[in-house]
């Protein structure tokens, strides 16, 4: 009973035993639990859904019946479910605080997931699905939250890219495991059951990992539990209550809490055209979780089986080993976006990435327009371009698209925008995977043209439309844009112009220290040659006013981590 109320604490059933880097560590272990069960739930209905045991309790999923739509509904009705979830979250999710939305998250995931494995009717699995996606919808819409709320500053980015990774290792694990039972034939049923019940296993590792950490401290300071919280961050940062850190740390919560505290939001703000231009912000923003799913990553990760099998006439024990594969590129190729996308910022990943998708997808089409029972040969060249549509997706859009909209929302309206544009991913991904089976059984290679134009339809929208965000403090956007609307400017020709200005800025700084000649030239980390020594004298003015005329970039020896 001790255990049981200490867990439900806010400092949760560890208490003080653990504190920083430690802590932290638990924190980032235990969420990524969440996003491997995230993708693995994603995954582990492609190779369910063609084997011979599994249609035999529901043949209705076959999909020669009804041009494959009950097939279509059962796997993308979980979607609908996230949606629900994710909606829940944005009523009530504040309410409840982050542990509590991801234990009661898990609890409804472990309940779905009961009633899929233990189904013989397809009613039951449907409503199944429904009921685990629910419970992802929450998990997926607080982990984060409660995640970046508990991580140093420095790495909150990147534990969001971290977290797309995460969701193509659950899918490949998803993979493997379908790979592994289609050979276990002689237990029935088991052979699909088992890989089902299997994301139980990570959901528990998520629940008693939460029940083990304390809560988010800026949702306690939010809620007047000052104390508790103030107990945590020290724990966070191995520090005394009257450490500097931890005082300031405090301020900037309690000034963040003063801004979205005072007048209550309304649909008329959240959507103005004013100088926040909120309206643009909060459609990109969205846009880009929608194009996401559009792109047509989720006709193969659905029903990846079914393509190497039904799409390209490989049997059905290589059309698993292929899968298995590609979910395993998938996860490098996340990875290796961990490290670049900082480099070359938001737009060009997105850009590359429709490019690359397009274009992959174009071969695709046209390699199967070719294909013949006789003639094999375009098939093997269109498996080789599956694997380098998801490649470029994984690059390009897996993580920077739960990145973006963060990023280019204002503080205001920045926990709602992400809600919304969070919606419209679980909407897209609906579309695409309720119509992907249909479309492939009624134009079949046609299918990949058509997702061809969504790519390269992406291309001009980002270009003319999407703020680059890197290298900008969050709050610099909210000056970029109000230019733009004072200056009647596209913002992304704002921003161009601004970051120009900026990099010919740290050039004037660099070049006044140089006249002096008493600095020596090194290379920062980012790159940016800065000066060591004694600095200019003279127009130290001059410099300070160049500076202050353009404030919107770090300069030189403020640390531009820019090119």
């Amino acid at each position: 009973m001790e255990m049981l109320k200490r867990s439900l604490a806010p400092t949760g059933f560890l208490g003080d035993s653990v504190k920083g880097a430690a802590l932290e560590g638990l924190v980032c272990a235990t969420a990524a639990c969440g996003f491997l069960l995230f993708g693995y739930d994603q995954g582990i209905m492609s190779g369910i859904i063609t084997e011979t045991n599994f249609l035999t309790y529901f043949p209705k999923m076959d999909p020669d019946n009804k041009m494959g739509a009950i097939q279509a509904l059962v796997v993308a009705i979980y979607e609908i479910g996230c949606l629900f979830g994710s909606i829940f979250i944005i009523g009530y999710g504040d309410q409840l605080g982050r542990r509590r939305a991801v234990l009661l998250g898990v609890i409804i995931m472990l309940i779905g997931t009961a009633i899929q494995a233990s189904s013989f009717e397809i009613g039951q699995l449907i409503v199944g699905r429904i009921v685990t996606g629910v419970g992802n919808g929450m998990n997926t819409s607080s982990i984060p939250v409660w995640q970046s709320e508990m991580a140093p500053p420095k790495i909150r980015g990147f534990l969001v890219l971290f977290e797309g990774a995460l969701i193509a290792g659950g899918i490949m694990i998803s993979y493997w495991i379908n790979y592994g039972f289609f050979f276990v034939t002689q237990y029935g049923s088991f052979q699909w059951r088992f890989p089902i019940a299997f994301q139980a296993v990570f959901a528990m590792i998520l629940f008693f990992g939460v029940m083990a950490l304390p809560e988010s401290p800026r949702w306690l300071l939010k809620h007047d539990q000052d104390d508790v919280a103030i107990e945590i961050l020290c724990r966070l940062k191995k520090a005394g209550p009257n450490d500097p850190e931890i005082k300031a740390e405090i301020a900037h919560i309690k000034k963040v809490k003063e801004i979205t505290d005072g007048k209550k939001l309304t649909l008329k703000e959240f959507y103005s055209n004013g100088p926040e231009m909120n309206r643009w912000r909060v459609t990109v923003g969205s846009a880009s979780q929608l194009f996401q799913q559009i792109g047509g990553t989720n006709l193969v990760t659905y029903y990846a089986t079914t393509v190497f099998e039904s799409s390209l006439g490989f049997s059905p024990a290589l059309s698993r080993l292929l899968t298995a594969c590609y979910g395993t590129l998938y996860l490098a190729a996340a990875v290796v976006a961990l490290f670049i996308v900082d480099r070359f910022g938001r737009r060009k990943m997105m850009i590359v990435g429709s490019v690359g998708m397009g274009t992959s997808a174009l071969i695709i089409g046209a390699c199967l327009s070719q294909t013949t029972d006789t003639y094999k040969a375009p098939a093997y060249a269109a498996t080789v371009f599956i694997f380098v549509f998801i490649a470029f997706f994984a690059l390009g859009w897996l993580g920077t698209t739960w990145l973006y909209p963060a990023e280019v929302t204002p503080i205001r309206i920045r926990a709602e925008a992400n809600g919304v544009s969070t919606s419209f991913n679980w909407l897209g991904n609906y579309a695409v995977v309720q119509l992907a089976p249909i479309m492939i059984y009624s134009i079949s290679w046609k299918t990949y043209f058509v997702f061809m134009c969504f790519n390269y339809a992406f291309i001009p929208i980002i270009y003319y439309t999407f703020v680059e965000t890197k290298g900008y403090p969050l709050e610099t956007l909210d000056s970029i844009f109000e230019e733009a609307y004072n200056k009647k400017e596209n913002p992304v020709f704002t921003e161009m112009r601004l970051r120009k200005e900026g990099k010919q800025l740290d050039v004037e700084i660099r070049k006044e220290r140089e006249k002096d000649g008493n600095g020596v030239s090194s290379e920062s980390e980012g790159g940016v040659v800065m000066s060591e020594g004694d600095g200019v004298d003279g127009d130290v003015d001059d410099v300070e006013g160049l500076r202050s005329s353009r404030p919107y970039y770090k300069t030189v020896d403020e640390g531009l981590a820019d090119e």
